[in-house]
């Protein structure tokens, strides 16, 4: 996280506090089962990328992307030559769902708030919605699938709806490297 603005990272903690202490909804929250973690990396990022929900090894770790589909993005960010650290990751619904289960429209509702402060407080130039979930929170229900890999202009900003890594890795490696590629290519470009 870099410094700069007292202010900005004053309101990033105080989001994270809520975030922590949040009980929307039943069964998530609950620590080291289905734990929450508010978003990560630098909170003056001009790119942010948004996932679907924790997975277990990011309750761990709190920090979004570990491991499992994490791992596709690392290779962007190699690729890229920009550090994990360098761009703000977070999530759609910011606790693990048990089971690894798809998120409930309810949670994505009830984590809404907290992925649009977020925003508002790194305020990125560019954002990847990684998922139907990520992508749909932002540009509406018609967006899926018919806007993915495309780039999205809205207010001052870029959106890069894509699949999730997840789901191109069951597609091989051919696809996976093609994924990489692209996601690499976005981040190389958008934090120049």
């Amino acid at each position: 996280m870099t410094s700069g603005d007292p202010d900005r990272k004053a309101r990033f903690d105080a989001l994270s506090s809520r975030v922590k202490g949040c009980h929307k909804c039943e069964g998530l929250n609950i620590e080291g089962v289905t734990e929450s973690a508010p978003g990560f990396g630098n909170l003056f990022s001009r790119v942010a990328i948004i996932g679907q929900s924790l997975c277990k090894e990011c309750m761990k770790t709190q920090i979004p992307f570990t491991g499992g589909c994490g791992r596709v993005l690392d290779q962007a960010f190699k690729v890229s030559g920009i550090r994990k650290s360098d761009v703000f990751l977070t999530n759609v619904v910011h606790c693990h769902t048990p089971r690894n289960r798809k998120s409930l429209p309810s949670e994505v509702a009830n984590c809404r708030e907290y992925l649009l402060e977020e925003l508002e407080i790194v305020k990125p130039k560019a954002i990847v919605t990684l998922g139907k979930d990520a992508s749909t929170s932002l540009l509406g229900e018609s967006c899926w699938p018919s806007l993915v890999e495309k780039d999205v202009r809205q207010d001052a900003r870029t959106i890069y709806p894509l699949y999730h890594p997840s789901y191109i890795l069951r597609l091989g490696s051919v696809k996976t490297q093609g994924y990489v590629d692209s996601l690499a290519g976005i981040l190389r470009s958008e934090c120049q």
